[in-house]
This record gives C-alpha cells, sequence and structure tokens, in this order.
C-alpha cells in the first residue's frame, strides 16, 4: 500500500477516549465505567489474607502456621463492553486464632485460624487466603496443616508426629486471561525435639518458607507489586498485597531473636517463644494490614506474663487483613483492522497499543 499500511480485516478502529482514570474499593461498591462504546480495564482483585493458628501448650510445645495471604487477580485489557457497571465485593481478613483481649487467651485451647473471604469484580473472583495451623490440645493431638486458599496457609510445627504441611493455593486464573492468578502454597512446620516451628503462609509472589532448624518460624511468602498500572493512587502496603504471616517461632527461647516476618505486602509476623527469659513479655504475633490481604502471624510457645514465665502455654494467632480491589480504564487503542504504519509506531512508542480484540 502506498500510505505503508496493513491490511486485516475491515473493522473499524476505535480508540478509548480521555486519560486512564483509576478507582481503588475498600469497601463493596459497583464500579460505573465512563464514556461510551468498548473500553479496557486493568484490574487488580486482592482477598482477604488468612488467620494464624494457635498451639495448646506443654507438653508438646510448638510454633504455629501464619495465615496465607488473600489470593490475588491481576487481570489486564479486560474489555467492558457498552460499557457495564460491575459489582465489586471486598473480602474480609480471617480471625486468628485465641484473642489478644482481655486476657490474651494463654493457656486457652489452640487450634487453627480462620480461612479469608472472597473479593469480587463482577464475575471474577479471587479466593481468600488459607488458615494456619495450629495444636487443638496438647500432644497426642495431631498437627494442623495449614488450609488451602488463594495463598495457602503455614503448617504447625511438632514433635513425634508428622509435622503439618503447607496448605495449597486454590486460586485459578481469570477465564481467559492465563496467568492472572498470582498465589502460591504454605510452607511446612517442622518437625523434631528443637525443630518446631510454624510454616510461613503463602504469598501472591512467592510460596512460604518451610520451618527451619533450631525452631525458627518461617517467614512469610512475599506479595506483589502491581501499583504501576494504578497510577497517583496509593495501595496496599507501599503498592505490595497479598504476602504471608510468618509462621511462630519455637527457639530460640534464652534469647533475643527476631520473629518471623511477614511477607512484604502486609503480612503479619509470627510470635517468638520466650518461656526461658525470665521477666520477658510475650512476643506476640501480628495481624495482617487493613486492604492488603496480608495473612496473620502464627502463634507461639509462651509462659503466662508477665514475671517469671515458668509456666507454658501458648499465644494466640492473629487477624488476616482485608482485601482491595484496584480498577484502571485504560486510554488505549483497539487495534484490529486496517490501520497506518504510522498509526502503529505513534501508539506502540506511546505504550497504548492493545491487540485484544
Amino acid at each position: 500500500m502506498a500510505n505503508g499500511g496493513i491490511i486485516g480485516p475491515l473493522i473499524t478502529i476505535t480508540k478509548s477516549t480521555g486519560g486512564n482514570s483509576v478507582s481503588k474499593f475498600t469497601s463493596p461498591g459497583t464500579f460505573n465505567p465512563g464514556g461510551s462504546g468498548t473500553k479496557l480495564l486493568d484490574v487488580l482483585i486482592v482477598a482477604g489474607g488468612g488467620g494464624g493458628g494457635m498451639t495448646k501448650g506443654a507438653p508438646s510445645n510448638n510454633g504455629s502456621g501464619g495465615g496465607g495471604g488473600g489470593g490475588v487477580l491481576f487481570i489486564q485489557n479486560l474489555p467492558n463492553t457498552n460499557p457495564a457497571p460491575q459489582s465489586v465485593t471486598i473480602g474480609a481478613g480471617g480471625a486468628g486464632k485465641g484473642s489478644p483481649s482481655p486476657s490474651n487467651n494463654y493457656g486457652g485451647v489452640g487450634g487453627p485460624g480462620t480461612a479469608g473471604s472472597n473479593s469480587v469484580f463482577g464475575s471474577y473472583t479471587a479466593n481468600g487466603g488459607g488458615y494456619g495451623g495450629g495444636r487443638p490440645t496438647a500432644s497426642p493431638s495431631p498437627a494442623d496443616a495449614g488450609g488451602p486458599g488463594g495463598n495457602g496457609g503455614g503448617g504447625t510445627g511438632t514433635i513425634g508426629d508428622p509435622a503439618g504441611a503447607g496448605g495449597a493455593s486454590n486460586q485459578s486464573d481469570a477465564s481467559g486471561f492465563p496467568g492472572s492468578a498470582l498465589a502460591n502454597a504454605g510452607g511446612s512446620g517442622g518437625n523434631g525435639s528443637i525443630d518446631r516451628g510454624g510454616g510461613g503462609g503463602g504469598g501472591a509472589g512467592a510460596a512460604g518458607t518451610d520451618a527451619s532448624d533450631p525452631g525458627v518460624g518461617g517467614p512469610g511468602g512475599v506479595g506483589v507489586d502491581k501499583s504501576p498500572f494504578f497510577p497517583g493512587t496509593p495501595f496496599g502496603d507501599s503498592g505490595f498485597v497479598g504476602g504471608g504471616g510468618g509462621g511462630g517461632r519455637y527457639l530460640p527461647a534464652s534469647s533475643p531473636a527476631p520473629q518471623p516476618s511477614g511477607g512484604n505486602g502486609g503480612g503479619g509476623n509470627g510470635a517468638h517463644n520466650t518461656g526461658g527469659q525470665p521477666g520477658v513479655s510475650a512476643i506476640l504475633s501480628t495481624a495482617g494490614d487493613a486492604n492488603t490481604g496480608g495473612g496473620g502471624g502464627g502463634g507461639a510457645q509462651q509462659a503466662a506474663p508477665p514475671a517469671d514465665n515458668t509456666g507454658v502455654n501458648g499465644t494466640f494467632g492473629s487477624a488476616g487483613g482485608s482485601g482491595v480491589v484496584m480498577v484502571t480504564q485504560v486510554n488505549r487503542v483497539i487495534a484490529s483492522g486496517v490501520f497506518s504504519m504510522d498509526e502503529v509506531y505513534t501508539e506502540v512508542k506511546a505504550g497504548n497499543w492493545s491487540n485484544s480484540f
């Protein structure tokens, strides 16, 4: 062709009008797109994170699993025809096992946390994070595995019994968008006389870490950062979402040691056993951050506070963080017809090209 055009199907080429517009949802609502015709959307759907587990305590103490981060779906160039409003649901974080108030629940019955709730945009669902495993009663009760979820929860540590396995991810890709699911499994708990830490919860960017010797709870898996696709609208943990909660730490108890960390993306820290540190107050798990989908930290062995730490009980697991939904209505070319080379060059250079249709 003399004008350097490319021959394709005889379909009218259309462009989205106006600049990109970003919407943020931290509570249920409706996305109401502007304009007319077919719009392209970039959508990030983050479910609520799972809650961390709690151990019963003596005579078989252990660290409990961290909650899995909420499942994450990231869908690019989602066509929205006419354009139609889309309903939005924001998933709540799952409860941790036990309670931080009023008595801190020291010595209470242990067990797993609670899974997070789903977040939904239109017909697309991100699954809530899996619960962190715990131990319902003292030995010989079995150690809990982490629960399945968008990101799997971490398993519980033990001695003499099989350790709790990490929970699997049950997050599927959005139909028609391969690779849109960002989710991983939780880490496994430890099994041994000193290797009894809890596994870290899975994160959207990496699996939760297994517990390690000596009794170190696994860090939660890192989340993902998609903030460049939603410019000018802060969200998550500096843009990261879906971090897993840290597993509870069993050893060393006789000297200060770092808490198992939650994954970047709102994951809470795991508790740390201070049973051999007289006068040291509890080093407790922390909750996942709100509107990040971060998993809650797992509990650990802990003597009754606040004085000599001679009793042996368990500290609570913490709650997961609530989810968030981000939507950008994108100013991109819808290109599937006859168009000039000049237009292709200009739009590709500007980063506005889409070949979704």
